[in-house]
């Protein structure tokens, strides 16, 4: 039987929520604190997807200044990020919906229940046109994890997961009201509809209406390894649910390579079969940097009855008409542009600080004081997913007008607490590996380059196991043999977190500009 590969889409794209329209699917994942935000995909048969655009592409929309990193636990590697969490996408009467929640949190925060929600909806009538995309309609409710149901007696009703306090039992609970999506007034009493199945933290609710009755498909047990997703339905939108005397519908295999599946969406094809997206997470013993991914999964829905899910592999068996994955084996090497719609940045950039040199391959950054590990810092960075775990990153950096002052350098970075860089001093005209890893800042093998070096090549190359970091030099217009600097194992970039790893170039100081000549990913999905 053919199959298709999982995740469908590899590297950091967390908590997706999908719709079809027509003939085309649509799927959103959730951001954090990266510009710009909530990333769309476009497909035409659920496994060859395209990056069309952000329903966050203005910095106008909404601030991520606050999207702050806390580590919970150093020893279990639990760091917990804010900024643009899991959305939910609709589409009804010709426009788009989207709701989704900005966490903010301060620079000191005891704990993750001190973070703020911010519930937001945008709609859009063309997903592939950035200026399509509304400003935010805020509307006030106390959790994450928005969605919306368009139900036949005119209503729009939206469910969240309500939160009580992550230090309390039960911490958040399945919470439903009417609601304006003009002004994002709650019409109606708010009210709990559901706790879950007992998984512990109820999030990620959906509600689907079919064969009369309504289905509310939730995330249980926390996002990491005791993931699952759950359902009930009831007669009435306002419960009570009946919870599924089976549940969960799917979670991780015990002992496997994907783990911490959860935060499902369900689409119906074109053919009447009915598939799930979820997120979940490619274990390699202890190394899994990538963080939380996409994947998909068919799911039997019998006319009045539960769904039945497939568990999620690597290699997805492939049980309707549909073409296997175009993906398989498939190299990407490319070069990281301003303009691609795969390029990061942190926060709120000040995008004046970024430009396409003449030639359309040199990228130009202009210095600014904050660093990567600034909390709540806008530093002047611009980076790409890493997808695999056999890849490569490579720039060029020219030191001819460099400042005399400052740092810049390739990096690969996960959030504020976690980042791995080939560093060059420019004052000192000196390259070392700098590891921060959860407030542990140390810099080894420092080597100085030779004071007539004009240029330098950075590379990092990512296994299974490690990252390894090397560097060549130019000196009169000769390039020296390749040094290592030093090797990290993937672990250091892994844990229980939100985010996934990013190659990024970076540049902090007191002002000038540096010229990357090239910036480079190569990646084996």
């Amino acid at each position: 039987m053919p199959c298709y590969q999982n995740p469908i889409l590899p590297g950091f794209f967390p908590d997706p929520s999908i719709i079809r329209v027509d003939d085309t699917y649509y799927l959103i994942n959730s951001s954090f604190q990266f510009f710009p935000g909530l990333p769309i995909h476009a497909s035409r048969d659920l496994i060859n997807w395209e990056l069309i655009g952000h329903a966050i592409n203005r910095t106008s929309q909404l601030s991520l200044r606050n999207a702050m990193t806390k580590v919970n636990s150093v020893e279990r590697k639990e760091v917990f990020t804010g900024g643009l969490y899991a959305p939910t996408i609709r589409f009804h009467n010709g426009e788009f919906y989207i709701v989704c929640t900005n966490l903010s949190g301060s620079t000191v925060m005891r704990s993750s229940d001190d973070f703020q929600p911010q519930n937001f909806i945008i709609t859009c009538k063309n997903l592939s046109d950035p200026d399509s995309f509304s400003d935010p309609i805020l509307f006030d409710f106390y959790g994450i994890d928005p969605s919306l149901l368009f139900d036949d007696d005119g209503n729009v009703y939206m469910q969240g997961s309500f939160i009580h306090g992550y230090s309390k039992r039960p911490a958040t609970v399945i919470r439903q009201a009417v609601i304006d999506l003009k002004t994002g007034k709650l019409i109606s009493e708010t009210r709990d509809i559901w706790e879950g199945s007992g998984g512990h933290v109820p999030e990620g609710p959906h509600v689907y209406k079919r064969d009369g009755l309504y289905w509310l498909l939730i995330a249980e047990g926390g996002t990491h390894r005791r993931h699952k997703v759950t359902m009930a339905r009831s007669k009435d939108v306002w419960g009570p649910y009946e919870s599924y005397g089976h549940n969960p519908l799917t979670t991780g295999r015990e002992g496997g390579i994907v783990t911490c599946v959860g935060h499902a969406d369900l689409v119906e094809d074109t053919d009447g079969k009915w598939w799930a997206v979820m997120l979940a997470r490619r274990d390699f013993g202890s190394c899994y940097p990538l963080g939380r991914e996409t994947f998909m999964v068919s799911v039997d829905w019998p006319r009045g009855e539960f769904p039945r899910f497939e568990m999620a592999e690597l290699n997805q068996r492939l049980s309707s008409r549909r073409i296997a994955s175009k993906r398989r084996g498939f190299s990407t090497e490319h070069q990281v542009t301003i303009s691609s719609p795969h390029s990061l940045y942190l926060r709120d950039p000040n995008l004046q600080d970024y430009k396409q040199g003449d030639n359309k391959k040199s990228i130009i950054l202009h210095l600014r004081e904050d660093e990567l590990g600034t909390a709540g810092g806008n530093p002047t960075f611009i980076g790409q997913r890493q997808t695999s775990l056999d890849s490569i990153a490579l720039a060029e950096i020219d030191l001819t007008s460099a400042p005399n002052k400052g740092h810049c350098g390739l990096t690969v970075y996960k959030d504020s607490f976690r980042h791995i860089s080939l560093d060059i001093d420019l004052d000192k005209r000196q390259i070392s590996l700098a590891v921060h890893h959860l407030g542990q800042d140390f810099s080894f093998l420092n080597k100085t380059l030779l004071q007539a070096s004009t240029a330098v090549r950075v590379m990092i190359q990512s296994t299974k196991e490690a990252y390894r970091f090397s560097y060549r030099a130019v000196d009169v217009s000769k390039w020296s043999g390749e040094t290592e600097l030093g090797q990290v194992s993937c672990s250091d970039m892994s844990g229980d977190d939100f985010t996934g790893t990013i190659y990024g170039i970076y540049a902090y100081g007191a002002g000038g500009d540096v010229k990357f000549s090239s910036f480079n990913l190569h990646q084996k999905l």
